[in-house]
């Protein structure tokens, strides 16, 4: 029977493109191109151009529009972005004067009117030779990168075709030049995802046409294809859909969900028709659960609205009820400047009114009760009265009912408005008339699916409820009695004084003792290092009560008090630096993006923030990943507070909702009031439900070893037992065990994250351990120790390994495999004809043939850097040999005597580096000339040639020389280069063939400089 090969899945991978109009042109059907480096199909480029520009001179003009300067590859891949998607004004002379013609590579109004051409195993040299499995051109730039995996093996996985295409961006970076985004697939999970993100951001498309969602994951290329490839949607995604957030500091590339990308294309549609004259101002609902990514909705909704013919040029007001959301929405807007261009935002409601009465298109910002009335007026002006401004309110059955209010005066100011509202919980909580005031909803997103789509993380709901004092047996009584005398009271004043009653007392100092220890307690117990909190108290003194009581505890980590000042009621201690920190607890708005900066950064020394009310809602922070409650809350309220834990980040299996004051109740209810509105899942679940899927991932990874080997005891054996123990262990993974091994243990350890600290999962904590120093060993030997895996993160793994240990253990010992092997030390000096002699007489065979291995990889790595093919051909060489030892070819005695024979090789290629005097990366041009060197040439005349040459090239470097466009520069190159072989006396012969030789290692060894400086 014929078997199915990656190649099969390519391929049909191809016909689905083929049946929506792409063209296939294999790679060996490519005749044009005479630089394997160059990526750019620049015929097909050349023919759109001069079809949609007639007259211009196409290759200047294709010069210009694919030339992309910038330092890093990141710099460079969003500046050709910005000439994709906006195009180039280029300059041509026309009878004598010089006109501008705007010129796009695309047209992005006629799609059909484009070329789309699939092109498969495409070789590409760059720093080294790559053949991406497939790429999608239009127009002769490669836009789209494919990487498959085998559907029908199972050691292929998605994971590997994620870390074949991330490692392409440093072997054939020019390619990711121009990639908007990357497509990976192993055939059962198919991941769409920008190039430099870490796997956690890829996800899923997982719906053709918006409203019906597949996830059948045997459907999942399927689904890719037909849902975002056809023609039209692909150039709209690309055009639309991909920002470059940049907050100042660093700058992030972001592409839609597929859920955004459908929600807010029928928003689009929606906003056009309730527009129009005939319109009822209505555009309708988005309901996208929190932490789906609904501010980046906005920005992409406001994007394509500002630049839409219908619109002319329209004015957008979003609109918030809270300054705080108001700030952070702004930001994110601020930050997609590329996108939405300049947006305003209102500081008081006299400048309100002066943007409103511009009657050019613009982005406004503003809370309702700017939309207030001057002392003087009983009625708000009118400010404009066009219908092409609109109103996105975020959270929109908060603030839109009241028509005597700032709600009605935001009406009358702009009384041929529409709106649209963005929500991230269902409507009914409202208890209002939503559809009368928004229109119908137009795309909803739930919880469950949300979740499903790995967009946020599960939450998990853990009481640890504190009786509300620990001392005063009348709390009831009193209590009740506070209550009673309230009675003759409004609604109001009832609610209130139950409010201060319950605050007094769950303020206790005594309480809070408890409270601030069992925080402490939990978190250690619980967290990994890279985890943050968030500690919600009832009252702003409580805030301050809870970390005074919380510095008093031994091993508190970092911790702020986030909230609003009042500057008639706070005490001065307030307002002066407080002890274990650098702030005040009322903290100016920049000290409080600073305090922002460090809860999201996770290597940052900052675990706890304690707030009232600010930032829980629109407020996110991926590290953070447990809630401690200690105030009532209630419907929609609550469900924004918990998603503060969902957000997804590299390691984190879940957030952790922790009740200390009771909220189950509530929680109940706003499950019920979420299901009743239309919404799948559950905000939370019991945390019963984290240990179900601890329980089974530790049974995924026991399999792995034989019934009824002792797994939980290995602690207690003598140190050398137990080293020769765990290396046994190791020995059996490593090899073909190991990556199945390694994949099981990482979804073990984000179980074990959720509920390690819980008395059911405490007395695993020896064996999770052992799964841990098994993973690191396995890694090191594998040479995985060079970083962290893709898409995990950046923490090392000394210190996930750390994270592991309960506090209740005591700290182990090192183990060094290579002493447990029979190895003096991990230095290849060992290897001589005496080792060699006994090698039969220690145990650990095997694993010391690994060890060596792994210690030679290395080295040839390090002596020939700078020559690929010969480091290529010396791994090569040495694989063969242990497969050899493996089948039985020959006995380990002859791999230990090849091994002596490499290492000699390597001490002799060094030692006749340092007789000569080269470094490092003079070692790569003597090997070019000393491989063509005729018998007059000396190595030490070679050597010589090569310190003058280098000197000369790296006095005419500059940023981009190799680039087309910097021609000058590289004939400057040459030129050095020339004038260092005449002065040497070169013959005319061996001139123009050295200086070519030379020039073209300069080209690859320095082509990023100066970085490669």
């Amino acid at each position: 029977m014929a078997k199915l090969y990656e190649s099969d899945f390519e391929e049909t991978t191809i016909e689905r493109l083929k049946i929506l109009g792409y063209e296939h042109l294999p790679a060996h059907e490519i005749y044009t191109r005479t630089d394997l480096s160059e990526v750019v199909l620049l015929d097909r480029l050349h023919k759109f151009l001069s079809q949609r520009y007639p007259g211009l001179p196409t290759s200047d003009v294709a010069s210009q529009l694919t030339t992309v300067d910038g330092l890093t590859l990141y710099q460079r891949n969003q500046r050709f972005h910005e000439v994709l998607v906006k195009g180039i004004d280029f300059a041509h002379e026309v009878n004598g004067s010089t006109e501008y013609t705007h010129v796009t590579p695309v047209d992005w109004e006629h799609p059909e009117s484009n070329d789309f051409v699939i092109v498969n195993q495409l070789p590409i040299q760059g720093r080294m030779a790559r053949r991406p499995d497939m790429i999608v051109y239009v127009n002769g730039i490669p836009l789209v990168i494919f990487e498959l995996k085998s559907p029908y093996k199972e050691a292929a996985t998605v994971e590997d075709a994620y870390t074949q295409i991330t490692n392409y961006m440093t072997d054939i970076s020019q390619l990711f030049n121009y990639t908007a985004f990357c497509v990976v697939s192993d055939g059962g999970q198919t991941y769409h995802g920008m190039p430099g993100a870490s796997l956690e951001y890829f996800a899923a498309w997982k719906s053709i046409d918006g409203r019906t969602v597949d996830n059948n994951i045997a459907n999942s290329m399927r689904t890719m294809i037909e849902g975002l490839f056809p023609k039209d949607r692909l150039l709209a995604y690309i055009h639309d859909f991909i920002v470059f957030m940049d907050d100042g500091r660093k700058t992030i590339k972001i592409g839609a969900k597929y859920h955004q990308f459908f929600g807010v294309r029928f928003a689009v549609q929606e906003a056009i028709r309730a527009t129009r004259p005939d319109g009822d101002r209505k555009i309708g609902v988005i309901w996208h659960t929190q932490g789906s990514g609904k501010s980046i909705s906005m920005l992409f909704f406001s994007g394509i609205l500002s630049r839409h013919p219908e619109l002319g040029n329209p004015t957008i007001v979003v609109q918030v009820d809270r300054a705080d959301l108001d700030e952070q929405l702004y930001k994110t807007f601020v930050a997609g400047k590329s996108l939405v261009g300049h947006v305003h935002q209102a500081s008081s409601a006299e400048e309100l009114r002066q943007f409103l009465k511009n009657e050019s298109g613009q982005i406004v910002f503003s809370t309702i009760e700017k939309f207030r009335l001057k002392e003087s007026e009983s009625r708000h002006p009118v400010l404009s009265e066009r219908r092409n401004v609109i109103v996105i309110a975020d959270e929109a059955h908060r603030t839109q009912y009241q028509d005597d209010g700032f709600a009605g005066h935001l009406k009358t100011a702009l009384p041929n408005a529409s709106f649209i509202g963005f929500t991230g919980t269902p409507i009914s909580f409202a208890d209002r008339d939503t559809e009368g005031v928004f229109g119908n909803i137009i795309h909803t997103y739930d919880m469950l699916q949300s979740v499903e789509d790995h967009a946020t993380v599960p939450i998990y709901y853990e009481p640890r409820l504190i009786p509300l004092d620990l001392q005063n047996t009348n709390i009831d009584e009193d209590y009740q009695a506070i209550i009673q005398s309230a009675e003759s009271g409004s609604e109001i004043d009832r609610n209130r004084a139950k409010w201060a009653a319950l605050e007094r007392v769950v303020g206790t100092q005594r309480r809070l003792e408890t409270l601030a220890k069992d925080i402490i307690e939990h978190f250690s117990e619980k967290a990994s290092p890279q985890d943050k909190a968030m500690i919600v108290c009832m009252s702003r003194e409580i805030c301050v009560a809870l970390y005074d009581e919380l510095r008093k505890v031994s091993g508190c980590p970092q911790v702020e008090v986030i909230m609003i000042g009042d500057v008639s009621k706070d005490p001065k201690a307030w307002r002066e630096v407080q002890s274990g920190s650098q702030y005040a607890h009322i903290k100016t708005n920049e000290e409080k993006e600073e305090v922002k900066a460090n809860l999201k950064d996770p290597d940052h020394p900052l675990k706890f923030v304690i707030v009232r009310d600010m930032w829980l809602t629109g407020f996110d922070a991926p590290p953070v990943s447990i809630l401690y409650v200690d105030k009532p809350m209630k419907g929609h309220n609550l469900m924004q507070a918990i998603a503060r834990v969902n957000r997804v980040f590299p390691n984190k299996a879940g957030g952790i909702v922790v009740d200390f004051i009771g909220i189950a109740d509530a929680l109940k209810e706003a499950t019920k009031r979420y299901t009743g509105g239309g919404g799948r899942g559950k905000p939370a679940f019991e945390i019963d439900r984290a240990v179900e899927l601890f329980t089974t991932a530790l049974t995924e990874v026991r399999a792995f070893f034989p019934t009824g080997m002792d797994v939980t005891d290995w602690r207690g054996l003598p140190k050398v037992e137990r080293d020769d123990w765990i290396a046994n262990r190791v020995n059996e993974l490593f090899g073909e065990k190991q990556e199945d091994f390694l994949k099981a243990q990482l979804r073990l350890e984000k179980a074990h994250q959720l509920v390690r600290h819980l008395d059911q999962v405490i007395p695993f904590a020896n064996e999770v351990l052992l799964y841990e120093i098994l993973k690191v060993q396995i890694r090191k030997l594998s040479g995985g120790n060079e970083g962290p895996r893709p898409g995990t993160g950046k923490k090392p793994l000394e210190e996930q390994l750390k994270s592991l240990v309960d506090e209740s253990l005591a700290a182990r010992e090192a183990i060094d495999l290579f002493k447990v092997a029979g190895l003096e030390r991990p230095d290849l000096s060992i290897l001589d004809d005496a080792f060699l002699a006994g090698l039969e007489k220690k145990k650990h065979v095997d694993l010391r043939l690994k060890l060596l291995q792994k210690l030679l990889e290395d080295k040839i790595a390090v002596v020939f850097r700078q020559n690929h093919a010969m480091s290529q051909t010396l791994k090569e060489l040495l694989e063969k040999t242990i497969r050899d030892y493996h089948t039985r070819v020959i006995q380990a005695a002859d791999v230990l005597q090849a091994m002596i024979e490499l290492k000699k090789r390597l001490e002799e290629e060094t030692k006749l580096r340092e007789n000569l005097g080269l470094s490092e990366e003079e070692v790569a041009f003597y090997n070019v000339i000393s491989q063509m060197r005729s018998d007059a040439f000396s190595n030490e005349f070679i050597a010589d040639l090569i310190h003058k040459v280098v000197r000369a090239m790296k006095t005419k470097f500059q940023p981009d020389w190799t680039s087309p466009h910097r021609q000058n520069v590289m004939s400057s190159v040459t030129l050095s280069v020339k004038k260092v072989l005449l002065d040497a006396r070169v013959s005319a012969e061996q001139l123009s063939f050295l200086t070519k030789a030379i020039v073209e290692q300069a080209k690859e060894q320095y082509k990023n400089w100066p970085l490669d400086a």
